[in-house]
């Protein structure tokens, strides 16, 4: 018997430093070490089939990932999330379990926080987002093209934090795909280019922008 297993996972605090392929790793030492009946690739190296959907930025925290694995037989969704969290090191946090679920390819767009340490107006803010934001955005050959990315925002909302910016972004999360560092630059670009920013995504939606919130 073999089975897919769908984990909803947050990637929090010093976790945020970790690049896609040690997430990667750290999901295959955990799966590991919770001595789970792991489904393994055929051929001379076998490894664990296992597969995250729309791979983090470096530095971004996010408490909305999803992780597919193997399995080759029944499992109780119930207590593997806190089977889990006790061989998963600080930072990770699996929060839910379920055998199958959406394809991932049906997520469409991702909401983001994106925390601003700038001295811009929040109307100065959503106006450039709601006009036009040209930056220089790598295309698919890697080349940098001057880009408006505003195409590429489906909603916008900004408001204080404590003494900070906090904006809240819906962005293309297929092709094209609108990392949000793209909405840092251009805020550095059109409105305080000493601005610094922090980045967490925090839902994942389909093609009508309704939350993937089922496994």
């Amino acid at each position: 018997m073999l089975l897919n297993i769908r984990l909803a996972y947050h990637k929090t605090g010093r976790a945020r430093f970790l690049s896609h392929l040690d997430t990667m790793r750290v999901f295959q030492q955990s799966l590991t070490r919770a001595k789970l009946p792991l489904r393994y690739s055929e051929g001379f190296n076998p490894h664990i089939v296992l597969s995250i959907a729309l791979p983090l930025g470096v530095g971004m925290e996010s408490v909305t990932e999803r992780l597919d694995f193997g399995v080759t037989e029944n499992m109780n969704m119930g207590t593997l999330p806190a089977a889990l969290n006790a061989v998963l090191p600080e930072g990770f946090l699996v929060s839910r379990a379920a055998a199958g679920g959406r394809s991932v390819s049906q997520i469409t767009f991702a909401r983001y926080e994106i925390t601003a340490d700038s001295q811009a107006k929040p109307e100065r803010v959503l106006a450039l987002f709601a006009s036009s934001a040209v930056v220089e955005k790598r295309n698919k050959r890697k080349e940098l093209v001057p880009t408006d990315i505003v195409p590429f925002i489906r909603g916008v909302s900004c408001e204080p934090s404590g003494d900070k910016l906090r904006l809240t972004a819906t962005l293309s999360a297929r092709e094209p795909v609108l990392n949000p560092e793209y909405v840092a630059e251009a805020w550095r670009l059109y409105l305080d280019p000493e601005a610094a920013f922090s980045f967490k995504r925090t839902a994942l939606l389909d093609g009508d922008e309704k939350l993937f919130d089922n496994l």
